[in-house]
């Protein structure tokens, strides 16, 4: 149920973008937009339908909206519940692994080559320098 009301919600965002995009501007950047395109689709007397299909959509918004939070919040309810009583399948495990039971690797005891500072003889391995 929540999965079709957020995808009706979301494709009624995308019906109330284009009704506002499409709605008749005093001019300005929202004619670049396509402001006023309706009266040429139309007809030139679409702007009071406009109005009103918005005014519609936005209330439709909004019940959305709140019915998708009374639903959340039905299911946030549900697992409260069920952790107050101590539902069993939610508990963590009897017994838990120890530290000794766990591998790990052995440090390892290879020498860690020293850094070479440039400028600087570097000696040889096997060789003792003067």
């Amino acid at each position: 149920m929540t999965i079709f009301l957020t995808t009706l919600l979301i494709l009624l965002c995308l019906v109330i973008v284009l009704l506002i995009l499409i709605q008749r501007t005093s001019g300005g950047m929202g004619s670049a937009l396509g402001g006023g395109a309706a009266d040429q689709v139309l007809g030139a007397g679409s702007a009071a339908q406009l109005t009103k299909l918005t005014v519609w959509g936005i209330l439709g918004f909004f019940i959305l909206a709140v019915l998708l939070y009374v639903t959340y919040q039905g299911q946030a309810g549900e697992v409260e519940t069920l952790q107050r009583t101590g539902f069993e399948m939610m508990s963590a495990p009897a017994t838990l692994p120890t530290p000794t039971d766990i591998d790990v690797p052995a440090p390892t005891t290879d020498p860690v080559p020293a850094p070479v500072i440039p400028g600087e003889q570097v000696p040889l391995e096997g060789k003792k320098s003067e």
